[in-house]
């Protein structure tokens, strides 16, 4: 009973091949028609592909709130941002796998939630912020590794300042000492 199965390590390649030999089966024709494998196998690869959406927003929402604090370093939300990113990586850590990894287009993620840190700056009033994020990040692939964001080094700030190559001022943001590696 000591053994991991793939199913116990790596949900996105156990949901693939699961559906792969059920199509196989499905293909032998000798099976009762009323087991409708091909719907079965869509379903069990549904299982993993859900678990690696919910990998890639956890990375989006751990860049926006880095994006945000870039824009804005001493807003006083700034802490709860860097808190909610330790939540985010932890859950990351867990949802993880090895076969995702492959499968994650950081710069994707990174267009995506910078269009997302500008809607909600936007929405509190922080034209100016917008304004920064438009002309320093806008247009350049993800400047974070997937190893940094989901690494056990981890840390807020240092994350943040390394957006756009200028700190910006985040680092003099004083956060909670757990907060700083996370």
């Amino acid at each position: 009973m000591g053994e991991t199965s793939l199913y116990d390590e790596d949900i996105l390649a156990w949901s693939e091949h699961q559906a792969e030999v059920l199509r196989q089966l499905a293909a032998r024709g000798d099976l009762p028609n009323d087991l409708d494998l091909e719907n079965i196998a869509e379903e069990i690869e549904s299982v993993g592909l859900s678990q690696l959406n919910t990998v890639k927003s956890l990375l989006r929402l751990i860049l926006v709130h880095l994006i945000k604090a870039w824009a804005n370093p001493n807003l006083e939300a700034v802490p709860h941002w860097a808190s909610e990113v330790v939540n985010w990586r932890l859950d990351l850590s867990q949802a993880m796998t090895r076969s995702m990894r492959q499968r994650i287009d950081l710069d994707r993620i990174w267009r995506d939630a910078l269009k997302q840190a500008q809607v909600q700056l936007l929405a509190h009033g922080r034209n100016d912020q917008c304004t920064i994020l438009t002309v320093a990040l806008t247009g350049t692939p993800c400047p974070l590794e997937l190893d940094q964001l989901s690494g056990e080094q981890f840390d807020f700030i240092a994350a943040a300042s390394a957006l756009s190559g200028t700190s910006n001022g985040v680092e003099d943001v004083e956060l909670p000492g757990m907060l700083r590696r996370g």
